[in-house]
């Protein structure tokens, strides 16, 4: 009960999966890894699906999450490019390398990496407004031409 509180979700406690909103349930799904394990979550595709008022609520959450304590870390894998430099402090794209004829080789790694820290992007409220945070969206938008 005490997590489903702090997500706000002790209303809803005894409703059925199917009656919860996409963002309810990606609130449950973090409690759920909280459960599992008290200072690190992987949340993969937390903002797929979702009305674009409901992924605004699961990044508020995931970056609530993230300051209430020093030893929290939170992995995000997602498409979202604006959705992930809002909760991030570092940003990993991934990619397949290519071959001599441009083809993809199988499996992926890290391709380029992003420290919004350095940035100065990093636990920001204000983002929307900044113009410097919009270029480096259109920056990694630009990357997935050549991952």
């Amino acid at each position: 009960m005490g997590l489903l509180e702090r997500f706000g979700l002790a209303a809803i406690a005894l409703e059925y999966r199917a009656q919860l909103s996409g963002g309810q349930r990606q609130r449950v799904a973090i409690a759920q890894q909280f459960m599992c394990s008290e200072h690190f979550l992987l949340l993969d595709e937390p903002f797929s699906g979702l009305d674009p008022l409901a992924a605004d609520e699961v990044c508020a959450l995931t970056q609530e999450v993230a300051h209430a304590d020093d030893l929290n870390t939170i992995v995000v894998v997602t498409h979202d490019i604006w959705a992930a430099v809002t909760v991030a402090d570092h940003l990993w794209l991934l990619g397949r390398d290519r071959d001599e004829h441009g083809a993809p080789i199988a499996g992926a790694r890290v391709q380029f990496t992003y420290d919004l820290i350095e940035r100065a992007l990093a636990w920001r409220h204000d983002l929307a407004s900044d113009l410097v945070c919009h270029a480096l969206v259109a920056e990694v938008r630009a990357r997935f031409e050549v991952l």
